[in-house]
């Protein structure tokens, strides 16, 4: 008997990606997207879910994009990157948090994500407000969102950086990394393959022009 197929969506891949990775990249700040509206631009809206063994901290900016694990003074943070087609002022997040974008995302210096130099990254970060705690169950952090030129998804690197709130090593910092869907652009075809992709042409009005004649001359 033939087993049923099953097919995973970009989504349901992301939500798995945090089961694949090795041990050691404990859980923190997990990002879901919830929507993605519009007919473009196209607001891209995600949820922050913090674990429960972890807290958030407000703080200052990191003073560089490697944002070191043994530096307790910044504020906890999210990073999503190469977020393509990114629609100048469009970040936005709950009070306390604010969005920055740059070319080199901030990234806890414990590991390592995927990153185009060349493509925007959103960091959303927690500059002002009192801890939050993800004890006992974890914790809803909010809605963060920003519009991209682009509606298709794909799959992009996140990482995070938040506080251990438990055991021996409570108290300091936790640096996560995973996939989540973000806005992919239209692929560019490379000039290679527009050079072949003439050729080809080129060929099949070559074949055509003989099999006209032929008609012609009947």
């Amino acid at each position: 008997m033939k087993r049923p197929a099953v097919r995973l969506s970009l989504r349901h891949l992301a939500l798995l990606a945090p089961l694949l990775l090795p041990l050691s990249a404990t859980a923190n700040i997990i990002p879901s997207v919830q929507s993605v509206v519009g007919t473009g631009p196209y607001t891209w809206t995600y949820r922050l879910d913090l674990s429960a063994d972890q807290d958030v901290r407000s703080g200052p900016l990191p003073a560089g994009p490697t944002v070191s694990s043994s530096n307790l003074s910044y504020g906890s943070f999210l990073t999503i990157f190469d977020f393509q087609g990114y629609v100048d002022g469009s970040c936005s997040s709950p009070t306390g948090w604010v969005c920055l974008v740059q070319n080199l995302g901030y990234t806890p210096s414990d590991v390592a994500p995927d990153d185009d130099a060349d493509v925007v990254n959103l960091t959303w970060l927690y500059a002002s407000g009192p801890d939050i705690t993800g004890l006992p169950n974890g914790v809803d952090l909010g809605i963060f969102s920003a519009q991209s030129i682009w509606g298709d998804e794909g799959l992009v690197s996140y990482a995070g950086r938040g506080i251990k709130n438990s055991g021996l090593s409570a108290g300091t910092v936790a640096a996560n990394v995973g996939k989540v869907s973000g806005p992919q652009g239209q692929a560019v075809p490379e000039p290679g393959s527009l050079a072949l992709a003439g050729l080809a042409l080129m060929a099949l009005v070559g074949l055509r022009k003989p099999a006209q004649r032929q008609t012609q001359a009947v």
